[in-house]
Formats: C-alpha cells, sequence, structure tokens
C-alpha cells in the first residue's frame, strides 16, 4: 500500500505501513535514530507567523471577523517583526495569497529580513476540502506557489492549508507541485516523510498545543497562561531532546499575538528559550534540511 490511498476511510492495515491508509509509516519514537541538531541543541524551535486575509464579499455579516483578522497585516505582523528584530530571529510566514499584492509593505518588509514565505492559500475562508475536484485542488495549490515566487522571486517549499484543511489528495498533489514539506500535521515531534508517487513530502510537525488559535482563540487561555504553556512544552521536550533532538513549532497569527496585550509574552517566553542554550532557532526549510540529511 506505498500508493497514496484514495481516501482516508480505507481500513486495510498495510504490513509496511502497519496503517490503515497509505499515506506515511507507522514509526514509534522511541525505535528512530538518534536526530542531532546544530550545535547539539536538544529542540529545534520554529516561529511560524500566519498572516491570513478573509473577505467581506464571501461573507459580508462577518464584520467584526474581517477586521479582527485584518488587524494582523496592517498592525500585528509588523509588531511581531520588531520582538523578532530585538532578539535576532527569522520566522517561516504563511501568507495569503490576496496579501502578496494588497499588502506589498509587509511583504518587503518580510523579504528585509529574510523571512520564509509558505503557500497558505488565496484567502482563510477558502478551504481545501475533498470537495475540490483534483484538477481545481491542484491549480490552487499552484497558484499558491506561482503568487508568492512573483512576490518575492522565489518559490516556497512548504504549504500550510487555510485552517490547517487538506483533501485526501492534499499531500500527493503537493508533492507532485514541487513542495518539500507541509506544515498541516501535528501528529509528532520530529519530521517525518509521506508515502507519495512522485517527489517527496515531509511533514514539519505544527503542534496545536502551541498555536495561539487554539490555545487563546479554542481554548480561551489568557495570554500568560500561554506562556506557561510554551514554557512546559519546551521544558519537558529539551529533557526528551537529550536523546533525539525534538521540533517545537511556535504558531502565531499575527492578529492574535501581535495584539499589544499579548505580544509581550511572545517575547518573555523567547528571551527565555534563547537563555536557556538548549535551542536551535531555524526557519521550516531549516528544520526539513537538517533532517533530510540525517535520513
Amino acid at each position: 500500500m506505498n500508493d497514496f490511498a484514495p481516501n482516508y476511510n480505507q481500513v486495510v492495515v498495510d504490513p509496511v505501513t502497519r496503517m490503515d491508509h497509505g499515506l506515511y509509516s507507522f514509526s514509534p519514537l522511541p525505535d528512530r535514530p538518534k536526530l542531532v541538531w546544530p550545535n547539539g541543541a536538544p529542540v529545534a524551535i520554529s516561529i511560524v507567523v500566519n498572516v491570513d486575509y478573509g473577505d467581506l464579499v464571501t461573507n459580508p455579516l462577518n464584520l467584526v471577523g474581517y477586521t479582527y483578522r485584518d488587524y494582523g497585516s496592517r498592525v500585528g505582523a509588523f509588531r511581531l517583526m520588531g520582538i523578532l528584530d530585538a532578539l535576532g530571529l527569522k520566522a517561516t510566514m504563511p501568507i495569503s495569497d490576496v496579501l502578496l499584492t494588497e499588502a506589498p509593505a509587509l511583504v518587503e518588509d518580510a523579504l528585509a529580513r529574510d523571512w520564509e514565505f509558505v503557500g497558505h492559500g488565496a484567502k482563510v475562508n477558502q478551504a481545501v476540502t475533498s470537495a475540490l475536484s483534483e484538477a481545481d485542488e491542484r491549480a490552487y495549490l499552484l497558484a499558491s506557489a506561482t503568487a508568492i515566487e512573483a512576490a518575492t522571486g522565489k518559490r516556497p517549499r512548504g504549504w500550510l492549508g487555510p485552517t490547517g484543511s487538506e483533501s485526501a489528495k492534499t499531500t500527493q498533489l503537493l508533492a507532485d507541485l514541487g513542495y518539500d514539506y507541509t506544515l498541516d500535521w501535528g501528529n509528532d515531534d520530529q519530521p517525518y516523510d509521506f508515502h507519495v508517487p512522485n517527489g517527496r513530502l515531509s511533514a514539519l510537525p505544527y503542534s496545536f498545543d502551541t498555536s495561539d488559535a487554539n490555545v487563546i482563540q479554542a481554548q480561551s487561555h489568557t495570554p500568560w497562561e500561554f506562556e506557561a504553556v510554551l514554557e512546559d512544552h519546551l521544558k519537558t521536550l529539551i529533557r526528551d531532546g537529550e536523546r533525539s533532538g525534538m521540533v517545537m513549532t511556535l504558531g502565531l497569527q499575527a492578529h492574535v499575538s501581535g495584539q499589544p496585550l499579548r505580544a509581550k509574552y511572545i517575547r518573555s517566553f523567547l528571551q527565555k528559550a534563547q537563555a536557556s542554550g538548549k535551542v536551535w532557532f531555524a526557519t521550516a526549510d531549516e528544520i526539513v534540511d537538517a533532517w533530510r540529511a540525517q535520513t
């Protein structure tokens, strides 16, 4: 069952992948070879700053939601840039296609900082689902890569679906189109590969438990509780990473963590992570490359 499974409901367990689908193999963490990050750091952290665009045309009644999200590209992203500048850190930025032309200052400032652009779909309210035909989904995924290349001069290697959405065909199509990795999957603390007919596609795990969308928005925790969550998560990964390198993604939405009441807690966590001396801060591309060099 190394070929891509036709849908997620295929229930025949494959003896090689040991899964009820053909997307990737079952791989228990203790059985894997030791993973070593640069400088022997137990943990690699990727700061992922999502900048999303919705629209009032398709959802005219949700003015509050539109203006809240719009804050990210107008204010929040720049506030987070200032924090990362002061700490000498770079981010990986999934960005809605529309903003590549409608927010040129944001693109220019991210490029000036050598931030990494990741495909993220046209708009946040245009999710990838199995309702799309294969041809339509392929065109949708390709459009993001083309738009980013046109705006930045560089084709993106990574993908994060709007609201983390995928269809049963997405991993195969991403590999076909030349994407190297996806941030849609949060089911591990290390990168892993998908089974795809063509090319190679890896997962850089994007943990929902270290994402402001989940902890602050979905679970309604306070900003200081979010900082405590991040600290506890990192402490455990540092301990576990002494045996084999771990990955932590810090998932930030520009319109959430870029708000004045929350930004200082992001700064505080990053300062503590740096002071630990146990973290390699890297972009998503860099982490995937370091992992692939060992596999």
